[in-house]
């Protein structure tokens, strides 16, 4: 696969994502429980924001020191995603979806940089079944399809 194509998947999922919280209206969004869940949407978010952030911190690891480790350890993420998630309970939808939306800019500008024959994670970045971020767009996919049950 391509890095564009690989970029685009991640946009596309973003669009998906951000075409389930417009059928939304923010009050729901923030109060009621996503199906499956025991987070609002506005959780999923934050959990969404703290992935994003996460592959920025790898990517600063791997520029300062060549090594990078994620914050969690599969399959226990709890004590993880509550790290990221319960900070910004008490923030209001505008400022975790304004949070989200950086994010997402931010690390789209870092892979952006990156070269299509070698991404931060080597010549592996953009491949779908190899890469250490595969998971970017499938991950918030399914986060969007939990939403739209709302």
């Amino acid at each position: 696969m391509s890095k564009s194509r690989f970029l685009d998947g991640i946009r596309s999922a973003r669009v998906e994502l951000e075409s389930v919280l417009a059928g939304c209206d923010e009050r729901a969004l923030t109060e009621r429980q996503v199906p499956g869940l025991e987070w609002s949407a506005k959780d999923v978010l934050a959990h969404l924001i703290g992935y994003d952030l996460a592959v920025l911190k790898a990517i600063a690891d791997l520029r300062a020191t060549g090594t990078w480790t994620w914050g969690w350890t599969a399959p226990n993420f709890d004590d993880w995603n509550e790290s990221q998630v319960g900070p910004r309970r008490a923030l209001g939808y505008a400022a975790v979806r304004g949070e989200l939306d950086d994010s997402r800019v931010r690390l789209l500008a870092e892979l952006e940089r990156w070269p299509e024959v070698s991404g931060p994670f080597g010549r592996d970045t953009w491949d779908l079944e190899k890469s250490p971020i595969q998971w970017i767009a499938p991950h918030e996919r399914d986060h969007a399809e939990m939403i739209a049950k709302l």
